[in-house]
């Protein structure tokens, strides 16, 4: 097993073209790419070298759309990513179509489409876990396509985000457009997507948006926020038409225009989900979530959850890597 020790961009292209199955990419500065980095290659670890948090800057390639204006195309499999930055790609600052890849503690921002996309059939069991994905906006659409993150277009089974977050972005937070399997997401939060005073250009701006028309793949999320969602969109989580198992546990939606819309789900099951400050819901016959409107206790969740969504904008316009975060508001 091999380390390739890089800080410019011809290293980081020759070790990417050179390493192997166990072999480490160690990213020791930031670095200007002229062109996107394709990792073929599966069993390679590339991160960032310890008490260090590079930039991988994709501005030369900025208005390259398509495959070629990706920042990090990743067509290998079992790879790990880590500690990174990646923004100002043409396209997706990450597009998965691997398997079993996991990518942990990176931060995709002002890309020209979504920040982290898994998508292809070839593309399942990949974990995204600790990431921050914002301010991505695809100008050549006026924004309809750049989410924070998405799992879309015909990926394959067992894709998960865990304690992801995605905010101002000019699309959705999350999108699963044409998603026929399952995904998964665990303390992930959206928040402020579809305004285009930040972005420039306004998609449809919804937090959790779980599928499309007639897709049949099944969503289960736990502990997942969607919040301040009042600009172009209007839905913290919505089914967008797909008709798929929705299982929820513990999940929050505030300050929304639709808190909840998930009334063509083939099944719903919402364990102790709550609202509050959202003026309706879609939801079947029979099924309900937890109002809360003792004020204090708003009050209390609402400046919870922004400071700690404010402590992460901060961080990230800094570059510093939040990594997991804890929120107590579940009892």
């Amino acid at each position: 097993m091999s380390t390739y020790s890089v800080t410019t961009y011809s290293e980081l292209k020759n070790a990417v073209a050179s390493a192997g199955s166990g072999d480490t990419i160690s990213i020791g500065a930031s670095i200007s790419c002229s062109a996107r980095i394709k990792i073929s290659t599966s069993g390679i670890t590339m991160k960032a070298k310890s008490g260090v948090t590079p930039v991988l800057d994709f501005s030369a390639i900025s208005s390259t759309t398509g495959d070629s204006g990706i920042g990090i195309y990743v067509t290998g499999s079992n790879n790990a990513f880590s500690g990174f930055i990646v923004q100002y790609a043409g396209d997706n600052g990450m597009k998965i179509e691997g398997a079993n890849n996991t990518v942990t503690n990176c931060i995709f921002r002002y890309n020209g489409d979504t920040g982290l996309q898994i998508s292809k059939s070839t593309a399942k069991s990949n974990t995204i876990k600790y990431c921050d994905s914002y301010r991505n906006c695809d100008t050549a659409t006026e924004g309809e396509n750049a989410d924070g993150f998405a799992c879309k277009l015909s990926a394959g089974a067992g894709n998960q985000f865990i304690g992801c977050r995605s905010f101002q972005n000019s699309d959705d937070g999350w999108d699963s457009y044409n998603m026929n399997n399952d995904v998964t997401y665990t303390d992930c939060i959206t928040w402020h997507n579809g305004d285009a005073s930040i972005t420039k250009y306004a998609g449809n701006g919804n937090g959790f948006k779980l599928g499309s028309s007639g897709s049949t793949g099944a969503r289960t999320m736990t502990r997942c926020i969607a919040w301040d969602t009042q600009y172009s969109g209007k839905k913290g989580f919505d089914q967008n038409n797909g008709v798929g198992a929705v299982t929820l546990v513990n999940c929050l939606s505030f300050d929304n225009v639709i808190g909840y819309q998930l009334d063509e789900a083939s099944s719903l099951t919402m364990t102790n989900c709550r609202e509050f400050n959202c003026d309706s819901d879609e939801l079947p016959s029979g099924v309900s979530v937890t109002k809360i409107t003792d004020t204090s206790k708003q009050a209390s969740i609402r400046n919870a959850v922004k400071t700690a969504c404010n402590k992460i904008l901060s961080n990230c316009e800094n570059d510093i890597i939040t990594g997991a975060i804890t929120l107590d508001i579940w009892g």
